[in-house]
């Protein structure tokens, strides 16, 4: 199923909510759609892993597991603006940060375009993660956030679960989750 989002998000203090609004004038949409693996990796090298020689380069074993979803934002043009992929994985670095009985997926490799921050491209990536997540039982979402976007995951209803921690060629990050 293809779906449209163009989302603003608000937190309201007060109750401590994240509130989305769905906002059809004045911002741009982003159609988010499950997608092949091919499509996900040049957005994979060109903007998370610049570091490597090529999108083909770009590949994570669980990447053709049954269970794997990648999704892509497109823009108005059809072009893939941002990209995400999902794994039924837990976390190997922090094991007890979710209880062993909730279901899990991770969502990794998620990231936009230049242009398109702060347009909502992350927010439609996020929310239809957590749609497909759920659809495939989980009982919640968790990453291994960057530390330039841990204030995005934080908007998205997404908690912290450690501490500071380096992955190597790539930089500081902190383990977050959101329940689904």
């Amino acid at each position: 199923m293809i779906q449209k989002y163009s989302l603003a998000v608000k937190f309201a203090p007060c109750c401590g909510i994240l509130i989305h609004f769905v906002q059809m004038c004045g911002h741009l949409h982003f159609l988010v759609k499950v997608v092949d693996v091919a499509a996900v990796r040049p957005m994979r090298n060109a903007v998370l892993w610049p570091h490597k020689e090529s999108p083909d380069a770009c590949v994570i074993p669980e990447d053709h597991l049954p269970n794997t979803r990648h999704l892509a934002a497109f823009n108005h043009a059809g072009v893939i603006v941002g990209v995400c992929s999902l794994f039924c994985q837990r976390s190997a670095r922090f094991p007890a940060a979710i209880p062993a009985e909730e279901a899990v997926y991770r969502l990794r490799v998620m990231g936009t375009a230049p242009e398109v921050r702060g347009h909502g491209a992350g927010a439609a990536l996020i929310t239809k993660a957590c749609e497909e997540a759920k659809g495939l039982g989980a009982d919640w979402l968790w990453c291994d956030a960057r530390q330039i976007a841990l204030g995005f995951y934080d908007r998205m209803g997404f908690k912290f679960l450690s501490e500071t921690y380096e992955v190597p060629e790539i930089g500081p990050h902190r383990m977050m989750a959101r329940r689904l």
